[in-house]
């Protein structure tokens, strides 16, 4: 490629709206390398990596330091975040945020994967349906081989993704089980001036999340195409901590949501089963 038509290729990326891509990592050494990479290969240009890291132990912000030194050119620009306690994941994915430029957000786990065109059909469906602010896509799950896969996530069937969509629905269907595939959500910036992850929630920033934004008044939209791949293992993020501790920590945690969030609109609930 020549100069010509490289310098043609920035001006043209720097004409698409600016994604912030969050990688929120907590003893993430293990995976980190994979998530950053599929960062670097995006077919969309006009992208800033954020590295968010919750305290780590191991020496992941190492690795995230080292490898943003090697790789900061393919990017808008790039940051690392590290905190000097363990704060919990909303905590994380909130310093995040904050720190995020972009038009768009989208906030992956240290562990996960990016397919290539992620950023670029999330786009695309945006300018498609320019009243998204919360995009769905499906994900594909994998086991610790990367190319091996064991099961897809599908939403194209679901009753709230039916036109026209009604946030209000949403919400009472939310207050009764969580529909979403959290690493699969796209997020338009300004979202975030109106609500934010829930960091009393030490554990859980999806569900809370979801609750409070449709409660707002926005609402999901899903887009039917594969986006991420979510690694399934027993060494996740939130699997960090010992098994014991993890456990106890997990359902008080959950405990604190379902008595926050959850039991003072039970009787929406019941009006949902009763439905």
């Amino acid at each position: 490629m020549d100069k010509k038509k490289l310098a043609n290729n920035k001006e043209d990326a720097l004409e698409q709206p600016l994604v912030s891509i969050i990688v929120i990592t907590y003893n993430s050494s293990k995976y980190v390398l994979e998530t950053l990479e599929s960062a670097k290969a995006q077919t969309y240009q006009n992208i800033e990596l954020i590295v968010s890291d919750d305290c780590s132990t191991d020496n992941t912000v190492e690795i995230c330091r080292e490898w943003i030194e090697k790789n900061k050119k393919r990017f808008l620009r790039t940051e690392l975040i590290t905190s000097e306690k363990n704060t919990g994941i909303p905590a994380n994915c909130n310093r995040g945020v904050k720190a995020a430029q972009g038009e768009w957000v989208k906030l992956i786990a240290g562990e996960d994967i990016l397919c290539n065109n992620c950023i670029e059909a999330n786009i695309e469906y945006a300018k498609k349906n320019p009243s998204s602010k919360l995009i769905l896509s499906k994900m594909k799950l994998f086991d610790d081989n990367i190319k091996k896969n064991i099961g897809e996530s599908s939403l194209k069937d679901h009753i709230l993704f039916k036109h026209p969509i009604n946030p209000s629905l949403q919400r009472q269907w939310l207050l009764n089980d969580y529909f979403g595939n959290t690493p699969t959500l796209f997020i338009k910036r300004d979202i975030f001036d109106f609500v934010q992850f829930d960091e009393t929630i030490f554990y859980m920033e999806d569900y809370p999340f979801a609750l409070n934004v449709t409660k707002k008044g926005f609402y999901f939209e899903y887009f039917d195409k594969t986006t991420i791949k979510y690694r399934i293992h027993d060494n996740s993020i939130c699997m960090s901590h010992s098994q014991k501790k993890l456990f106890n920590d997990f359902y008080v945690k959950k405990r604190i949501f379902y008595t926050k969030y959850i039991y003072p609109e039970i009787s929406i609930i019941g009006r949902i089963f009763m439905s």
